[in-house]
Parts: structure tokens; C-alpha cells; sequence
């Protein structure tokens, strides 16, 4: 069987940002799991800002890397700073692009926070994957300004035990969901397929 195929997804629009570091270490950990690994930094792509029904937009070449992307991926890690109590816009913006790419696979959700919990922007992210009929991970992580060191790595142990147990998860579980809804989508368009039949 080939490796689950990761997709972890920087929600940061600034190149300073402490998402890069949860990020790196995200992404290692997915590798060490044993998943095929990509990393897709929102301040890179500058995807615009989503206009519904608009045909030429939709074929931007950032908005066709964008679906690209998501639609190879079995599997997301994503990770957001919390703006206002929310994910990042640059974020949000990205999953406005986004549903059929999204039904039927996995993400674990991690975030970074100035102070607090970080469980206003994870419960944001993870109901917009669930909205797009993906599936997540019930559990996360969140770091904290003061969980990072002056040179920018993450030296709290107990938030790094977390991220990592997060990615472990996203790769062990990534294949069982994809391979689950998959077959229930081939049995076609009736009730018994479930949401997979919607598709």
C-alpha cells in the first residue's frame, strides 16, 4: 500500500510567524510516520480573496494550485494562528475554494495563539472541514507565545508531545477514513452510500 498522502497547510500570512515552526515540526513528524509529505504556505500562494461565481478566477493558477493540492492530499494537517477568536482569514480564504476536495479525508487541526486556548480558531477550523464533509481528529494542540523560545523553536515539551501526537494520528488514521468512504461512495447515489453518495 503507498504512504497517505499529507498535506499540511500553513495558515499564516506573514513569513515571522510561529505557525512555521509547529509547521516544520507537523510536517517531520507526518514524514517520520511514514506519509508522503507537502507542506502549502498560504503566504506563498496568495490565493485572492474568493468571489462565488466567478469563472475567471477560478482558473488563477494559484486558485487551480490550491485544488490541486487539496484534491491529491488523503489527509490534512492544518494549522492557524488565532486572529479574534477565529483562524486566520488567509485560512478561511482557502477553504471558501474548497468541498468536494475535502469530503471524505482527515485532518488534525493545530494552532497558535498569542495567550489563550487556542479552541476558538481549532472549533472554527474543524467545522469548516466537517462542513465540507471531512472528518477530524477529536484530538489537538495549541502553543502559546511563551511556549516558544527566543530563537523562534517550540520549547515547551508538553505542546511538542502534542503536535507530534497529532501527526502520528493524521498519518494512522488518514487511510482507514479515505478507504471507509471511498467504498461507501462506490455503492452509488442511494441512502446506503451515506454522505459519500453525495458525492
Amino acid at each position: 500500500m503507498s504512504p497517505p498522502r499529507i498535506l499540511v497547510v500553513s495558515g499564516s500570512s506573514r513569513l515571522e510567524s510561529h505557525v512555521h515552526e509547529v509547521v516544520r515540526i507537523a510536517a517531520e513528524t507526518a514524514a517520520e510516520a511514514g506519509a508522503s509529505v507537502e507542506i502549502l504556505r498560504l503566504h506563498d500562494l496568495e490565493l485572492p480573496l474568493m468571489r462565488n461565481g466567478d469563472d475567471a478566477q477560478q482558473a488563477l493558477p494559484a486558485v487551480q494550485a490550491a485544488r490541486a493540492s487539496a484534491t491529491a492530499a488523503d489527509g490534512f494537517i492544518l494549522v492557524t494562528p488565532e486572529y479574534h477568536g477565529s483562524m486566520s482569514g488567509c485560512l478561511k480564504n482557502w477553504f471558501d475554494f474548497l468541498y468536494d476536495e475535502l469530503a471524505g479525508k482527515f485532518a488534525g487541526v493545530l494552532a497558535v495563539t498569542g495567550g489563550g486556548s487556542g479552541d476558538m480558531s481549532i472549533t472554527a477550523v474543524k467545522t469548516s472541514f466537517n462542513w465540507c464533509h471531512g472528518f477530524t481528529l477529536p484530538y489537538h494542540a495549541a502553543a502559546r507565545a511563551s511556549d516558544f523560545a527566543a530563537d523562534g523553536s517550540l520549547g515547551n515539551p508538553g505542546v511538542r508531545d502534542r503536535v507530534r501526537r497529532v501527526a502520528f494520528d493524521v498519518v494512522r488514521y488518514t487511510p482507514v477514513i479515505r478507504a471507509t468512504f471511498d467504498a461507501a461512495r462506490a455503492l452509488g447515489r442511494g441512502v446506503e452510500s451515506g454522505v459519500a453518495g453525495t458525492h
